[in-house]
Protein backbone atom coordinates (compact mmCIF):
# COMPACT_ATOMS: atom_id res chain seq x y z
CA UNK A 1 0.00 0.00 0.00
CA UNK A 2 1.28 3.33 -0.83
CA UNK A 3 1.89 6.12 1.21
CA UNK A 4 -0.28 9.29 1.29
CA UNK A 5 1.64 11.83 -0.81
CA UNK A 6 0.64 15.31 -0.64
CA UNK A 7 3.03 17.27 -3.42
CA UNK A 8 5.02 19.99 -2.62
CA UNK A 9 4.09 22.16 -5.86
CA UNK A 10 0.91 22.78 -4.91
CA UNK A 11 -0.09 26.70 -5.01
CA UNK A 12 -2.44 29.12 -3.25
CA UNK A 13 -5.01 31.04 -4.49
CA UNK A 14 -3.45 34.20 -3.40
CA UNK A 15 -0.44 33.62 -6.32
CA UNK A 16 -3.13 34.90 -9.03
CA UNK A 17 -1.66 37.64 -9.88
CA UNK A 18 1.68 36.16 -10.94
CA UNK A 19 0.24 34.65 -13.95
CA UNK A 20 -0.62 37.78 -15.72
CA UNK A 21 2.58 37.48 -17.71
CA UNK A 22 1.38 33.58 -18.65
CA UNK A 23 -2.17 34.71 -20.08
CA UNK A 24 -0.61 37.24 -21.99
CA UNK A 25 1.90 35.00 -23.57
CA UNK A 26 -1.00 32.20 -23.86
CA UNK A 27 -3.47 34.57 -25.29
CA UNK A 28 -1.83 35.15 -28.50
CA UNK A 29 -0.58 31.42 -28.61
CA UNK A 30 -1.83 29.83 -31.83
CA UNK A 31 -2.40 30.69 -35.57
CA UNK A 32 -5.25 31.95 -37.14
CA UNK A 33 -6.45 29.35 -39.94
CA UNK A 34 -9.86 28.27 -41.41
CA UNK A 35 -12.74 26.94 -39.25
CA UNK A 36 -13.59 22.98 -40.21
CA UNK A 37 -16.40 22.85 -42.99
CA UNK A 38 -19.66 21.61 -41.66
CA UNK A 39 -19.51 17.52 -40.75
CA UNK A 40 -15.73 18.17 -41.08
CA UNK A 41 -13.88 14.95 -38.82
CA UNK A 42 -10.71 15.99 -37.52
CA UNK A 43 -8.24 13.26 -38.13
CA UNK A 44 -5.72 11.65 -36.28
CA UNK A 45 -2.36 11.54 -38.28
CA UNK A 46 0.77 10.33 -36.82
CA UNK A 47 2.94 11.90 -39.03
CA UNK A 48 0.61 15.48 -37.79
CA UNK A 49 3.09 15.73 -34.33
CA UNK A 50 5.70 16.87 -33.08
CA UNK A 51 6.18 19.07 -29.94
CA UNK A 52 3.43 18.00 -27.99
CA UNK A 53 3.26 20.93 -25.74
CA UNK A 54 4.16 24.03 -28.09
CA UNK A 55 0.56 25.82 -26.13
CA UNK A 56 -0.17 26.29 -29.39
CA UNK A 57 -3.72 25.26 -28.84
CA UNK A 58 -6.19 28.44 -27.95
CA UNK A 59 -8.68 26.56 -25.71
CA UNK A 60 -6.13 24.52 -23.65
CA UNK A 61 -2.89 25.86 -24.01
CA UNK A 62 -0.39 23.30 -22.43
CA UNK A 63 2.75 24.04 -21.97
CA UNK A 64 5.83 22.35 -19.71
CA UNK A 65 5.35 24.75 -15.69
CA UNK A 66 1.68 25.56 -16.34
CA UNK A 67 -0.50 25.20 -13.42
CA UNK A 68 -4.37 25.10 -12.58
CA UNK A 69 -6.21 25.13 -9.64
CA UNK A 70 -10.02 24.84 -9.52
CA UNK A 71 -12.36 24.42 -7.22
CA UNK A 72 -16.21 23.21 -5.94
CA UNK A 73 -18.02 20.38 -4.64
CA UNK A 74 -18.52 16.72 -5.65
CA UNK A 75 -21.12 14.13 -3.61
CA UNK A 76 -19.90 11.35 -2.02
CA UNK A 77 -22.25 8.45 -1.03
CA UNK A 78 -25.06 11.50 -0.76
CA UNK A 79 -22.85 14.46 0.96
CA UNK A 80 -21.95 16.77 -1.19
CA UNK A 81 -18.59 17.65 0.35
CA UNK A 82 -15.60 20.50 -1.13
CA UNK A 83 -13.78 19.51 -4.28
CA UNK A 84 -10.25 20.74 -5.66
CA UNK A 85 -8.64 19.76 -8.43
CA UNK A 86 -4.59 20.83 -9.12
CA UNK A 87 -3.95 20.52 -12.82
CA UNK A 88 -0.51 20.60 -13.80
CA UNK A 89 1.73 20.12 -17.13
CA UNK A 90 4.61 18.66 -16.42
CA UNK A 91 8.21 17.89 -18.14
CA UNK A 92 7.44 14.42 -18.31
CA UNK A 93 7.00 12.67 -21.92
CA UNK A 94 6.05 8.63 -23.36
CA UNK A 95 5.50 7.33 -26.43
CA UNK A 96 2.22 6.62 -27.23
CA UNK A 97 0.81 4.96 -30.34
CA UNK A 98 3.35 6.49 -32.33
CA UNK A 99 3.24 10.15 -31.07
CA UNK A 100 5.09 11.80 -28.11
CA UNK A 101 3.06 12.79 -25.95
CA UNK A 102 2.94 15.15 -22.28
CA UNK A 103 1.96 13.59 -19.09
CA UNK A 104 -0.59 15.86 -17.64
CA UNK A 105 -1.05 15.55 -13.57
CA UNK A 106 -4.05 15.39 -11.61
CA UNK A 107 -4.39 15.89 -8.29
CA UNK A 108 -7.97 15.93 -6.67
CA UNK A 109 -8.66 16.51 -2.83
CA UNK A 110 -12.28 15.65 -1.11
CA UNK A 111 -13.29 17.41 1.67
CA UNK A 112 -9.95 18.10 2.79
CA UNK A 113 -8.04 14.50 2.02
CA UNK A 114 -6.54 13.11 -1.03
CA UNK A 115 -9.12 11.41 -3.46
CA UNK A 116 -7.38 10.43 -7.09
CA UNK A 117 -4.08 11.29 -8.24
CA UNK A 118 -4.19 10.92 -12.33
CA UNK A 119 -1.94 11.26 -15.45
CA UNK A 120 -3.16 11.94 -18.97
CA UNK A 121 -1.12 11.83 -21.99
CA UNK A 122 -1.80 14.41 -24.41
CA UNK A 123 0.11 15.85 -27.70
CA UNK A 124 -1.20 18.74 -29.57
CA UNK A 125 -0.81 18.22 -33.69
CA UNK A 126 0.70 20.73 -36.03
CA UNK A 127 -2.65 22.16 -36.58
CA UNK A 128 -2.73 23.39 -32.67
CA UNK A 129 -5.67 20.28 -31.82
CA UNK A 130 -5.25 18.59 -28.67
CA UNK A 131 -5.90 15.25 -28.90
CA UNK A 132 -6.05 12.83 -25.61
CA UNK A 133 -4.23 9.42 -25.86
CA UNK A 134 -3.30 7.53 -22.75
CA UNK A 135 -4.54 7.94 -18.72
CA UNK A 136 -4.35 6.15 -15.72
CA UNK A 137 -6.02 7.15 -12.67
CA UNK A 138 -5.33 6.05 -8.94
CA UNK A 139 -8.26 6.11 -5.71
CA UNK A 140 -7.31 7.34 -2.41
CA UNK A 141 -9.46 6.62 0.59
CA UNK A 142 -8.65 8.36 4.43
CA UNK A 143 -5.39 9.26 2.12
CA UNK A 144 -4.32 5.30 1.47
CA UNK A 145 -4.05 4.21 -1.96
CA UNK A 146 -7.28 1.43 -2.49
CA UNK A 147 -6.51 0.76 -6.10
CA UNK A 148 -6.05 1.88 -9.79
CA UNK A 149 -8.18 2.46 -12.28
CA UNK A 150 -8.62 3.41 -16.35
CA UNK A 151 -5.36 2.67 -16.72
CA UNK A 152 -5.31 2.74 -20.82
CA UNK A 153 -3.11 3.67 -23.82
CA UNK A 154 -3.65 4.04 -27.27
CA UNK A 155 -3.11 1.54 -29.67
CA UNK A 156 -3.18 -0.97 -26.75
CA UNK A 157 -5.82 -3.73 -25.78
CA UNK A 158 -8.26 -2.47 -28.01
CA UNK A 159 -8.13 1.47 -26.42
CA UNK A 160 -8.21 4.55 -29.11
CA UNK A 161 -7.63 7.96 -28.21
CA UNK A 162 -9.12 10.79 -29.29
CA UNK A 163 -9.92 14.62 -29.49
CA UNK A 164 -10.25 16.65 -26.33
CA UNK A 165 -9.78 20.29 -27.80
CA UNK A 166 -10.37 21.15 -31.66
CA UNK A 167 -8.35 24.58 -32.26
CA UNK A 168 -10.69 25.46 -34.70
CA UNK A 169 -14.06 24.93 -33.16
CA UNK A 170 -17.17 25.22 -34.66
CA UNK A 171 -21.02 24.61 -33.88
CA UNK A 172 -21.10 22.59 -36.78
CA UNK A 173 -18.95 20.33 -36.14
CA UNK A 174 -19.99 16.94 -35.65
CA UNK A 175 -19.97 15.31 -32.26
CA UNK A 176 -16.47 13.88 -31.52
CA UNK A 177 -14.48 10.58 -30.01
CA UNK A 178 -12.67 12.05 -27.15
CA UNK A 179 -11.25 8.31 -26.07
CA UNK A 180 -12.11 5.00 -26.09
CA UNK A 181 -10.25 3.47 -22.93
CA UNK A 182 -11.59 -0.46 -24.22
CA UNK A 183 -13.50 -2.22 -26.85
CA UNK A 184 -16.80 -0.83 -25.23
CA UNK A 185 -17.98 2.13 -25.29
CA UNK A 186 -16.22 5.63 -25.25
CA UNK A 187 -16.38 9.03 -24.00
CA UNK A 188 -17.73 11.52 -26.59
CA UNK A 189 -17.72 15.71 -26.77
CA UNK A 190 -19.69 17.99 -29.28
CA UNK A 191 -18.78 22.21 -29.47
CA UNK A 192 -22.57 23.98 -27.58
CA UNK A 193 -20.99 27.24 -27.82
CA UNK A 194 -18.70 29.84 -28.77
CA UNK A 195 -17.60 33.42 -27.93
CA UNK A 196 -19.41 32.59 -24.37
CA UNK A 197 -18.94 34.93 -21.86
CA UNK A 198 -18.27 33.14 -18.13
CA UNK A 199 -17.07 34.47 -14.40
CA UNK A 200 -15.18 32.70 -12.19
CA UNK A 201 -13.25 33.17 -8.97
CA UNK A 202 -10.08 34.15 -10.80
CA UNK A 203 -12.21 36.57 -13.09
CA UNK A 204 -14.16 36.86 -15.94
CA UNK A 205 -13.77 35.73 -19.50
CA UNK A 206 -15.14 36.14 -22.94
CA UNK A 207 -14.23 34.22 -25.91
CA UNK A 208 -15.22 30.86 -23.81
CA UNK A 209 -15.51 27.63 -25.50
CA UNK A 210 -18.28 25.41 -24.33
CA UNK A 211 -17.71 21.38 -24.38
CA UNK A 212 -20.48 19.17 -23.80
CA UNK A 213 -19.39 15.84 -22.40
CA UNK A 214 -19.94 12.49 -21.52
CA UNK A 215 -20.35 8.28 -22.22
CA UNK A 216 -21.56 7.46 -25.94
CA UNK A 217 -25.02 6.37 -24.40
CA UNK A 218 -25.29 9.11 -21.75
CA UNK A 219 -23.88 12.24 -23.82
CA UNK A 220 -24.90 14.50 -21.63
CA UNK A 221 -22.71 14.23 -18.35
CA UNK A 222 -21.00 17.84 -18.10
CA UNK A 223 -20.21 20.81 -19.38
CA UNK A 224 -16.80 22.02 -19.96
CA UNK A 225 -15.67 25.81 -20.27
CA UNK A 226 -12.30 26.41 -21.81
CA UNK A 227 -11.24 30.44 -21.77
CA UNK A 228 -9.52 31.61 -24.93
CA UNK A 229 -5.92 31.35 -24.11
CA UNK A 230 -6.18 30.22 -20.45
CA UNK A 231 -7.71 26.59 -20.50
CA UNK A 232 -10.72 25.00 -18.77
CA UNK A 233 -12.14 27.49 -16.42
CA UNK A 234 -15.50 25.64 -15.15
CA UNK A 235 -17.07 22.22 -15.45
CA UNK A 236 -20.73 22.22 -14.88
CA UNK A 237 -22.36 18.93 -14.12
CA UNK A 238 -25.87 18.03 -16.54
CA UNK A 239 -28.32 15.14 -16.16
CA UNK A 240 -25.89 12.43 -16.80
CA UNK A 241 -23.70 12.93 -14.11
CA UNK A 242 -22.96 11.06 -10.92
CA UNK A 243 -20.79 13.44 -8.53
CA UNK A 244 -22.27 16.48 -9.89
CA UNK A 245 -18.67 17.51 -10.03
CA UNK A 246 -18.38 21.74 -10.20
CA UNK A 247 -14.78 22.82 -10.83
CA UNK A 248 -13.67 26.85 -11.23
CA UNK A 249 -10.92 28.13 -11.77
CA UNK A 250 -9.38 29.99 -8.44
CA UNK A 251 -5.64 30.14 -9.91
CA UNK A 252 -3.22 29.93 -12.80
CA UNK A 253 0.54 30.20 -12.95
CA UNK A 254 4.06 29.27 -14.18
CA UNK A 255 5.71 27.20 -11.71
CA UNK A 256 9.45 27.74 -10.78
CA UNK A 257 11.98 25.43 -12.02
CA UNK A 258 12.10 23.22 -8.94
CA UNK A 259 8.62 23.26 -8.60
CA UNK A 260 8.54 21.87 -12.29
CA UNK A 261 11.22 19.27 -10.68
CA UNK A 262 8.66 18.23 -8.21
CA UNK A 263 5.68 17.70 -9.99
CA UNK A 264 8.11 15.85 -12.81
CA UNK A 265 9.26 13.79 -9.89
CA UNK A 266 5.38 12.73 -9.15
CA UNK A 267 4.17 11.90 -12.43
CA UNK A 268 7.18 9.47 -13.17
CA UNK A 269 6.29 7.63 -9.89
CA UNK A 270 2.63 7.25 -11.03
CA UNK A 271 3.77 6.50 -14.56
CA UNK A 272 6.44 3.89 -12.95
CA UNK A 273 3.36 2.35 -10.31
CA UNK A 274 1.05 2.16 -13.46
CA UNK A 275 3.09 -0.18 -14.91
CA UNK A 276 2.91 -3.02 -11.78
CA UNK A 277 -0.60 -2.16 -11.24
CA UNK A 278 -1.14 -2.62 -15.48
CA UNK A 279 1.31 -4.54 -16.51
CA UNK A 280 -0.46 -5.99 -19.75
CA UNK A 281 -0.85 -2.12 -20.70
CA UNK A 282 1.84 0.05 -19.24
CA UNK A 283 4.30 -2.73 -18.37
CA UNK A 284 4.68 -3.78 -22.10
CA UNK A 285 6.83 -0.37 -23.12
CA UNK A 286 9.21 1.71 -21.40
CA UNK A 287 8.10 4.14 -18.86
CA UNK A 288 8.03 7.82 -19.89
CA UNK A 289 10.83 9.65 -19.54
CA UNK A 290 12.18 13.58 -18.53
CA UNK A 291 12.81 16.12 -21.01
Amino acid sequence: MLRRRRPLYLVSAGAAALCSSLLLAACGSGEDKPAPRTGEVIRFERANFGDPARGANPYLPIKAGTQWVREGSTIEGDRKVPHQVTTTVTDVYRKIDGVRTVAVLDYEVDAGQISQESLDYMAEDKDANLWYLGGYTEEYEGGRFIGAEDAWLSGVRGAKGGLLVPARPTTRMPQYSVARPDVGEGDVAQVVKLRAHRCVPFKCFDNVLVVREGKKSAPDNEFKYYARGVGQIDNVPRSASHHKDIEQLVNLTELSPKALREAGAEALRLDHHAAKQAPKTFGRFPPATRG
